[in-house]
């Protein structure tokens, strides 16, 4: 009798169970997702960008602000309550609208929950039934996407937010790296117009501000950062499969227009930017350092593998319209950039003997520089609209009637950014001061070069540092601060060609606390320096300029407030290791009891290594003091 009341209740329990199962299909799945954990896999983690946070009971909170990311409204800070709601969701019936079912919604999600659930459950285990999504076919193309590309922008000192470069995603559909219609992906803070700089730079610093991710083709990527801001762009393809591909452009899809917290110095473009590609398991691309720098990121996709692969299929470097104009001219000889110089002050001199009865080669050569400048020199607004004028046009009609193909060039792309050095500096250096004697110099620059160390992933000649320390012992006496440099920003533009707009205009910030001179090893005060000049390329390897401005400080030993100065300077490279700079300064000061005062630097860096170099300097400062600095970049 017991044995018949057991059976019947065992049969009866299993009826029970059956029909739940059946009238929840979710079910099976939720029970397979609970053995394998999957709530703490780490893929699940990142496709809904959870962060540790042990203030929550489950120590996750999202980096997504946005309510719509989740299907749970406990899934901002609860993982496994996001994970079931999700799989609830996916057995859902479709209403009216397909495109607002979460599988259509959350398709990357889908996509490896599935994965996950469908081939480790039982063959008897009901699955959901694949909907068509309209909006999201429509937004893939039809899921055309067949890889993906990470793409540098180099840096461009016109804007405090693209000092250190820049990073975005394209979505190659059509196989080639250059297609102008791909769709482009990028990250960025959402800011109001006219925010002034200091509150910019303040906000950018602290969460102040939303940010979130855009699309836009790239035929507008190229012409802001290669035409209007003048960036090269190099373009690092990745080696991903199929399945791969398609989950990165699934996820982009789930957080498109979705709301973060944008920080300037850490969670910025370069940082959301890999974690799009780490929802591939076993990518991992995300710089440990505290700061991410897009560089950084680019140095260390390079480095990174898939699959026992390297990550990086391929790399195409997109020279800016500036670049492609100094290339060419600086492949003419002097005749012929003598005959550029005077059709651009005379068009009507394509017509004339001197150029019509040159050789083909010689005269393809010249209009193509001249097609480049004509574009160099077009406002933002032309390009905008299109508008070309009669003289472009004109050059353009002339070199309709040349033969095809491009005449060759003396190609000066140097080493793509993955080859540089890493961003930070720590260097040790032996000093001889003429009044202090001998001593040791130690030195930390967090970011991010000087005109000696700039390489392709920055502005050439031009300087960027923030935050470098400077800590010095002389012989008998304790460690003292020496120097801190909170910004200090040099922007030059070469002036190659010398021709109208092709100015050299520049100009130089600094600011911190410094030695008021080297006579003095106990004087350190507060200063600011801002200066304008110009500058001149006068061979691809010499650089001549001068800058006028003043300085305010603070006013030690009755030094005075205020100077003004002018400096003039040199900077040149032997071959691609060794650079230097020759500087002269005059200075007069606008009150105090200092006299008018002559300095003069000379500085030259020896590259030993990817990340190691080493320094020699001179410097008279009413003191005269040698240095030799050994630097290692990390």
């Amino acid at each position: 009798m017991l044995l018949r009341t057991f059976t019947l209740m065992v049969c009866l329990l299993s009826s029970i169970h059956l029909q739940a199962n059946t009238a929840n299909p979710s079910f099976a799945w939720q029970q397979q997702a609970d053995r394998l954990a999957l709530q703490s896999h780490p893929v699940w983690l990142k496709l809904l960008h959870y962060e540790q946070d042990f203030t929550e009971q489950s120590g996750y909170r999202s980096a997504i602000n946005s309510a719509s990311f989740f299907q749970s409204v406990n899934g901002y800070t609860q993982p496994k309550a996001e994970l079931i709601a999700n799989i609830q969701a996916f057995f859902q019936p479709v209403e009216s609208d397909p495109d607002a079912h979460a599988q259509c919604r959350f398709p990357a999600r889908y996509m490896w929950l599935k994965q996950q659930l469908a081939q480790s459950s039982q063959p008897s285990i009901q699955s959901p039934e694949d909907l068509i999504c309209p909006g999201y076919n429509q937004w893939t193309d039809n899921n055309s996407v067949t890889s993906l590309s990470v793409i540098y922008a180099t840096g461009y000192l016109g804007n405090p937010a693209s000092f250190y470069g820049h990073t975005f995603l394209k979505f190659n559909t059509t196989g080639s790296t250059s297609s102008l219609l791909d769709k482009t992906i990028n990250y960025g803070a959402v800011v109001p117009d006219a925010e002034n700089p200091v509150t910019y730079i303040f906000k950018g610093i602290f969460g102040g501000y939303i940010g979130g991710f855009s699309e836009v083709d790239y035929y507008f990527q190229n012409n802001n950062y290669g035409e209007n801001e003048l960036r090269d762009l190099w373009e690092y393809q990745l080696n991903l499969t199929s399945d791969s591909t398609q989950l990165v452009v699934a996820h982009t899809w789930e957080v498109i227009k979705k709301e973060y917290t944008y920080f300037f110095f850490r969670k910025n473009c370069a940082y959301r930017m890999a974690e799009l590609i780490e929802v591939i398991e076993d990518v991992k691309i995300i710089t440990p350092h505290v700061v991410t720098m897009p560089q950084a990121l680019i140095q260390s996709i390079a480095r990174a593998e898939v699959d026992g692969s390297p990550l990086v299929k391929t790399v195409t470097y997109h020279p800016s319209r500036q670049t492609k104009l100094y290339e060419k001219y600086l492949s003419l000889n002097a005749d012929e950039k003598e005959v550029v110089h005077r059709i651009v002050s005379h068009p009507e001199q394509l017509d004339a003997p001197y150029f019509q009865q040159r050789p083909v080669l010689s005269k393809q050569l010249i209009v193509d520089t001249l097609l480049d400048y004509l574009q160099f020199i077009r406002s933002p607004e032309e390009r905008a609209t299109d508008v070309t004028t009669p003289f472009y046009r004109r050059v353009l009609k002339e070199r309709y009637r040349m033969p095809p193909g491009e005449p060759a060039l003396t190609k000066r792309t140097g080493s793509p950014p993955h080859q540089g050095r890493s961003p930070s500096l720590l260097q040790a250096s032996v000093i001889h001061n003429a009044e202090s004697g001998d001593g040791l110099l130690l030195s930390l620059r967090p970011a991010y070069y000087d005109v000696l160390d700039s390489d392709n992933s920055h502005v050439r000649d031009s300087a960027l540092t923030m935050g470098k320390v400077e800590l010095i012992r002389f012989e008998d006496q304790s460690l003292d601060l020496r120097s801190l440099t909170l910004v200090e920003i040099e922007s030059i533009n070469g002036a190659v060609t010398g021709l109208p707009q092709d100015n050299g205009s520049g100009w130089r910030l600094k600011a911190g606390l410094e030695q008021h001179d080297l006579a003095c090893d106990s004087c350190l005060i507060v200063r600011g320096q801002a200066y304008y000049g110009y500058s001149r390329r006068i061979s691809s390897n010499v650089l001549l300029g001068g800058y006028a401005g003043g300085q305010l400080q603070e006013n030690v030993q009755n030094n005075g407030h205020a100077r003004a100065a002018a400096t003039l300077f040199t900077n040149f490279t032997v071959g691609p290791n060794l650079s230097a700079r020759l500087q002269l300064d005059a200075i007069k000061a606008l009150d105090g009891h200092q006299q008018e005062q002559y300095n003069i630097g000379i500085q030259a860096r020896q590259r030993l290594g990817q990340n190691t170099d080493v320094r020699f300097s001179y410097q008279k400062d009413r003191a005269e003091e040698f240095t030799v600095t050994f630097g290692y970049y990390f």
